[in-house]
């Protein structure tokens, strides 16, 4: 058995030593995926000055001297809207006979002296017999850029969009389509087998169950998360604790070549945990078997040479969640090329007891107040406990040292899952931080039994 710290690192060094390719897809379907490659602006943007408000351009240097008690007079010569091209004759215009062009927001800026934009706010209309502007009296004085948008101030011709690596979001989408990309290179999705097992499970949609089975609920909760972690899943199936069944099936696995088996049971110590000597038998080397860890604790790791890594994660539920968040989504991360998480420390509200020497991963619920992040681990630790599942919004993280993990603490907190933001600012109910830690006399809430 090795520590968590140990078998992180080792789960994340096979994935740096992988590679899963690429492919192009369009910009509409960009959404989540990983960038393959640098990305640069292929043009100016704007394309053009343009006017950032509804208004007069004008050259600045004729209405420096405007004011609401002096305003100063120009003739328009013209009128441009967005979608026009901006060109007028400007061959009478100039400073010594300055004027205005009417211009609305997005539209060129006309060449010529023209080098400002006064809002329309801020002019008094002088109107012709059919209503048109003829001419405006300026009241406040401009500068040389005001309201003008400059050609490539957003972006330039092969400037640095966006890095290798980085996860395409909406706003990575819009940037990318203002400047024309249709395409973008991004890595290939992850390819993942999903093999459950186990004598007992039925669907999750079977309404009676018999006695001695269960529903299989980790399956359609892998397939989403799977999904929402940005992997393809290109096999889910289920198979009853026998042997030779299992390698037969594994056997099937390798020659579609995912890129991730992900088996769930059969990898504890009981008459019918075989994972670990059926892969081997398969030609697998493993990593490592069993973690330092609660719940979870007999987490498998290996990996078949020139062929897929394999992780086997025990059946109960919460152990199935907490290999998929800890071990999965991290070397889903570093193979595709992202940052790994950062993960904020909070403040413990109560005692709670823990297995010494075992590093914790327990529902939780965090809150947001005046003194910042505080977190309570839940009551209901086991593994095959999902209900407190729905009251948390987190995972506490506890170290392997002592047997209780103490009021006023700072842990590591992390979201139920990768990429939520789901800690909202709400005053904590029990705060009682203030003071330190609990008093002698209050019992520490038990961790629960787990695997």
């Amino acid at each position: 058995m090795i520590r968590y710290h140990e078998a992180l690192a080792t789960v994340l060094s096979r994935a740096n030593s992988r590679s899963l390719g690429w492919e192009e897809v369009a910009l509409e379907e960009a959404e989540g995926r990983v960038l393959y490659e640098d990305c640069t602006s292929p043009e100016d943007s704007p394309h053009w000055n343009n006017s950032a408000m509804d208004g007069f351009a004008v050259a600045a240097g004729s209405v420096t001297s405007a004011s609401v008690e002096s305003p100063v007079t120009l003739a328009v010569l013209h009128s441009v809207v967005a979608g026009d091209s901006g060109d007028i004759d400007s061959a009478t215009a100039s400073l010594e006979h300055p004027t205005a062009i009417e211009i609305m927001t997005g539209a060129p800026l006309p060449s010529g002296p023209w080098d400002a934009v006064v809002k329309i706010e801020e002019v008094e209309p002088i109107r012709d017999a059919q209503g048109r502007v003829s001419a405006i009296k300026v009241k406040a004085p401009s500068k040389t850029g005001d309201f003008v948008r400059y050609q490539g101030e957003d972006f330039k011709t092969g400037a640095l969009l966006l890095r290798r690596g980085t996860l395409l979001t909406a706003d990575s989408v819009l940037a990318l389509a203002a400047l024309g990309i249709a395409k973008v290179r991004v890595l290939k999705r992850p390819r993942i087998a999903l093999l459950s097992t186990g004598r007992e499970l039925v669907g999750h949609t079977e309404k009676t169950l018999k006695p001695g089975m269960i529903r299989n609920s980790t399956a359609p909760y892998l397939r989403l998360a799977l999904k929402h972690l940005g992997a393809d899943l290109v096999q889910s199936c289920v198979i009853p604790d026998e042997v030779e069944l299992f390698k037969d099936q594994v056997s099937r696995l390798l020659q579609d070549q995912p890129d991730i088996i992900l088996t769930t049971g059969a990898v504890s110590m009981g008459k019918f945990d075989f994972v670990k000597e059926a892969l081997e038998a398969l030609g697998a080397r493993t990593h490592f078997h069993k973690v330092a860890i609660r719940p979870g604790k007999p987490l498998l790791f290996s990996e078949f040479e020139n062929g897929p890594i394999v992780f086997g994660v025990p059946g109960n539920p919460i152990s199935t969640a907490v290999g998929l968040r800890f071990f999965v989504t991290p070397y889903l991360r570093a193979l595709t090329g992202l940052t790994p998480e950062s993960t904020p420390q909070a403040l413990l509200v109560a005692d709670f007891k823990k297995p010494d020497g075992l590093r914790c991963f327990f529902k939780a619920k965090v809150e947001v107040g005046p003194f910042g992040l505080t977190v309570q681990a839940l009551q209901g630790q086991g593994s095959a406990l999902v209900g407190p599942l729905l009251e948390a919004n987190a995972w506490v993280e506890f170290n392997e040292e002592d047997s209780v993990a103490r009021q006023g603490d700072w842990v590591k907190v992390h979201s139920l899952f990768p990429q939520e933001k789901p800690w909202s600012w709400k005053e904590p109910e029990n705060f009682r931080l203030a003071a330190g830690r609990a008093s002698s006399e209050e019992k520490p809430q038990e961790a629960g039994r787990c695997c």
